[in-house]
């Protein structure tokens, strides 16, 4: 076999195992699922459209003020994971060096709910509710 053609071969298969590798390597996704229909209630009942909208699951804002700073989260990436954002709510947390205005008063369930809800897009409920 020429030179060229045998270090192509084998370029090609270290290529193709580090890609294996690299694959292998990423995190698996976290799936939600939920029950949207309870979610909405509870984020609802927590007043948290007070301040945040979640647009994709028509929910508004109240505060509909120029400086209002609350994210809808329907239009943004979450950096975090639930389990820092539980604390956040829980004021146990910082983002940017300012905790949440509010501390959660719901039980530790409703918050995993919402939690689950925050983090939730609707393209990934569209999902699964196909599967």
């Amino acid at each position: 076999m020429e030179p060229l053609k045998k270090y192509g071969i084998l370029a090609g298969t270290l290529i193709l195992v580090f890609s294996l590798f690299i694959v292998a390597q990423e995190p698996p996704k976290e799936e939600i699922k939920i029950d949207v229909e309870k979610a909405k209630t509870k984020y609802l009942e927590a007043k948290c459209n007070q301040c945040h909208a979640h647009s994709d699951f028509g929910i508004e804002s109240k505060n509909k003020s120029p400086n209002n700073k609350a994210p809808d989260f329907s239009k943004i990436k979450i950096e975090y994971d639930k389990s820092f954002l539980i604390k956040y709510l829980n004021k146990e947390e910082a983002i940017n060096n300012k905790k949440h205005p509010v501390a959660y008063k719901g039980s530790e369930e409703d918050l995993e709910l919402l939690m689950s809800f925050l983090l939730l897009k609707k393209e990934q409920n569209n999902e699964n509710n196909n599967n």
